[in-house]
């Protein structure tokens, strides 16, 4: 539909035009044209100069819509840009291009719809000009065909059996699809075309049933099965089964289509059943797995018709006492009303391994894996099917204790998670409680726990499920202590509860077991418990072992955030310590010399007004420092102290920046064994009584001494400073000292020192303490 165009003038529009010196009589090249059953186009330079008949009829155009316009009109419009290239490519080295050369074209009509069409192309010579000459054909009708044929194609390659289509006519094969060429090894391009014949086996030309796989009196519309041989590329031959049935072949004509099954396997069984039935005995007896030939009737009942040894030791029964007896025998009772239920559905279960939980002779419990395949073998009433049986006791005790350990990994998370968070610590204990329960499928579980002088005070941390209700019913702390006093050291099993239970909580509660939780004297601690119960399953060793685990790594869990609770204590105690020091080394100190400034100009004031408002302002700031030290003694306070030597040596040195030099220190007795009240008070006595001799004293010697005896402690403070005057200022604080004396039944004596200046001397004493306490 492309071409260019040079030389001499169009022809008159819609009419071929006549070869130089031809008969304008002469117009059998018209008629031909004409009358052509393909459309025909002659395309000058892009512009349609001819249409036929036939391409008005294909396309829905009228000769003189066509004539003039641009072929691309005849080209869907998605299509038109690439057309053009195209056309303009073949301009330039036009040539012959012939017809099914495998492009697949369409053509737009008039109406829109879209038709495919085959587009052969020639360039031509009218008049000394080159046009193109294009010869359009209608294909969509084979198309359709071809369509159909690859969804039949497709459909059959979805078929899990083989398919082949063989021509009647020519005994050829005519189709294959995916699961022939598997089977027989070929490939599709292979097998179509080839002779039937070439998948006889030589034994089958000597059947009775003809000469191939696909004999004579087989090819009859919906034929039975028939078993055949084929013969595979490898030369191997296959025992199948094949259904053929005669049908109308989609391009004319009769064909054979013949489903193919691969049924050796079954029949070389059967085969073997039949040939050797004591080599099948042997094989049977001898099995070192249970095996057994079950009987399924018509109404469902399942019995068994032959067992072999294995499968009688498995169960713990004498030879031949299993056979003629309903399975259900080595089903569970609990579960004898569903497995016999169970056996209208039980073709569902055929040719898969199911896993079961059996019991034995004994009574005691089996898991076993089960396969059943039903038998091509006649029977005198409902089917045959051969049963194996694997005994997987300890793979399911294995698979049971992993997935008990990773519930047990799972609570213990959820433990740690819920610790973590800040959660208080009945909710952690709850989850420890839950965790119990149901990781040893208990109706309920708890956590006991011990008092703090280990013989009283026992009560339940928390609990979860049932176990709350007998709770309500009965004292919870002589509970308590019985259930405490049987598993001091490591976990019990107690099928039932013993003696000094409160009979309302042994009505409600059967087998029991307990795990130690914590250490003694290490909080929390007491005991994890599961029960279940009175008419319920008793608990195991195992399961003893797993509360015990449980137990274990909780305890690690709420210690976990024990410590971490006690380490954000310190830290907010760290803070508290430090705010003091601000406090102590910069404000206190700044007000300290601001009084003393004021101090000072109150010594060379003559107003007496202005000297009473100064000192008075002193006053209040000597009132505000005691505020202040108050205040950072009681931020230093709320910590507990290890060693009161350090820290009252930690107060000289601080002291010794404001009194300008280093006071000496002298310890005797046991210092820091002192009650941490009295060290409280000593400490800050020890702070008030330097910040006093700092402003007043004007020493440039100092002493502290701290002695302690069994009976007392005293403090004294020594400086050879300008001493007392006649009656002491409220500035030396001996209110504060004295208060902080008189409350542990103490006192305190301000005089002049042993020599010069000033002494301190604060006691108090220890006994009456003691008895306090």
């Amino acid at each position: 539909m492309t071409g260019p165009g040079r030389g001499a003038e169009p022809a008159p529009e819609g009419r071929l035009p006549a070869e130089p010196g031809a008969c304008p009589d002469d117009d059998w090249r018209g008629l031909v044209v004409d009358s052509s059953p393909d459309g025909v186009l002659l395309v000058d330079d892009g512009v349609i100069a001819f249409v036929n008949p036939t391409m008005e009829r294909m396309s829905g155009w009228a000769r003189e819509d066509l004539v003039g316009r641009p072929v691309e009109t005849l080209v869907p419009e998605d299509l038109r840009p690439r057309h053009e290239a195209l056309r303009r490519e073949y301009g330039v080295t036009p040539r012959e291009r012939p017809m099914g050369d495998g492009l697949w074209l369409r053509l737009r009509r008039a109406d829109g719809e879209r038709v495919r069409v085959e587009i052969a192309l020639a360039p031509v010579d009218v008049s000394g000009r080159v046009m193109t000459l294009a010869t359009v054909r209608d294909v969509s009708a084979r198309w359709e065909a071809q369509e159909e044929l690859f969804r039949l194609a497709w459909l059959l390659d979805l078929v899990p059996d083989s398919v082949i289509v063989v021509d009647l006519a020519t005994s050829r094969v005519q189709h294959a699809n995916r699961a022939a060429t598997d089977l027989l090894g070929y490939s599709e391009d292979e097998l179509v075309g080839m002779p039937t014949a070439t998948l006889w086996p030589e034994e089958a030309t000597t059947t009775s049933t003809g000469t191939g796989p696909f004999p004579r009196d087989l090819l009859t519309d919906r034929q039975d099965l028939r078993e055949v041989l084929l013969r595979t590329r490898a030369g191997n031959v296959v025992e199948c089964e094949v259904h053929g049935t005669v049908v109308d072949g989609p391009t004319g004509g009769r064909v054979l289509v013949n489903v193919v099954r691969d049924v050796g396997e079954r029949l070389a069984l059967e085969r073997r059943l039949r040939e050797s039935e004591e080599s099948l005995r042997a094989a049977f007896e001898q099995a070192p797995v249970g095996i057994a030939i079950t009987r399924v009737d018509d109404d469902g009942r399942r019995t068994f018709v032959r067992t072999n040894r294995a499968l009688e030791e498995m169960f713990g029964y004498p030879a031949g006492a299993l056979e003629g007896l309903d399975t259900t025998v080595l089903v569970p009772a609990e579960s004898r009303s569903r497995a016999a239920a169970g056996t209208a559905t039980s073709k569902e279960a055929r040719g898969r391994t199911i896993t079961r939980r059996y019991v034995r002779r004994d009574g005691c419990a089996l898991w076993a894996e089960v396969r059943a395949i039903e038998l091509a073998l006649p029977a005198e009433e409902g089917s045959l099917f051969l049963v194996h049986a694997v005994d997987v006791t300890s793979r399911v005790h294995g698979e049971t204790r992993a997935r008990k350990q990773a519930q047990i990994t799972a609570c213990i998370a959820d433990v740690a998670q819920a610790a973590l968070a800040r959660r208080p610590e009945t909710v952690v204990l709850e989850h420890v409680a839950a965790g119990a329960r149901d990781v040893l499928e208990g109706d309920a579980g708890a956590v006991l726990l011990a008092g703090a002088d280990g013989a009283t005070g026992h009560r339940w941390g928390a609990t979860a499920g049932d176990l709350t209700d007998a709770l309500a019913a009965s004292d919870d702390a002589e509970l308590a202590g019985v259930l405490l006093g049987l598993a001091p050291d490591e976990a019990v099993v107690l099928p039932a509860l013993p003696p000094g239970v409160p009979p309302q909580f042994a009505r409600l509660v059967g087998p029991m077991v307990l795990a130690p939780f914590g250490q003694a004297g290490s909080p929390p601690n007491g005991a994890v418990l599961a029960c279940r119960a009175p008419t319920g399953p008793a608990f195991t060793e195992e399961d003893a072992e797993r509360l015990a685990r449980l137990a274990t790594q909780s305890q690690v869990a709420v210690h976990l955030a024990r410590a971490r609770a006690d380490q954000q204590r310190l830290a907010l105690l760290e803070e508290r310590q430090r705010i003091a020091r601000e406090l102590h080394d910069t404000v206190i100190q700044d007000v300290i010399a601001v009084g003393m400034q004021i101090s000072a100009d109150v010594d060379a004031e003559t107003d007496a007004e202005r000297q009473e408002r100064d000192l008075d302002k002193v006053s209040r700031l000597e009132s505000a420092t005691r505020n202040l030290r108050r205040a950072v003694f009681e931020l230093r306070g709320t910590s507990r102290r290890s060693q009161t030597a350090t820290e009252v040596t930690d107060i000289v040195a601080e002291a010794s920046r404001m009194l300008g030099h280093f006071p000496s220190v002298t310890f005797s007795g046991p210092v820091d064994a002192l009650p941490e009240a009295v060290a409280d008070d000593l400490v800050a006595v020890l702070r008030e009584a330097l910040a006093n001799t700092a402003r007043h004293a004007d020493a440039t010697r100092s002493a502290v001494s701290l002695a302690v005896t069994d009976d007392s402690v005293t403090l004294t403070v020594d400086d050879d400073g300008v001493g007392l005057p006649g009656a002491p200022q409220v500035g030396y604080g001996l209110d504060y000292i004295g208060e902080r004396a008189r409350r542990h039944g103490g006192q305190v004596v301000l005089g002049p020192g042993p020599v010069v200046g000033t002494r301190l001397v604060w006691t108090c004493p220890l006994t009456d303490r003691r008895d306090d306490e």
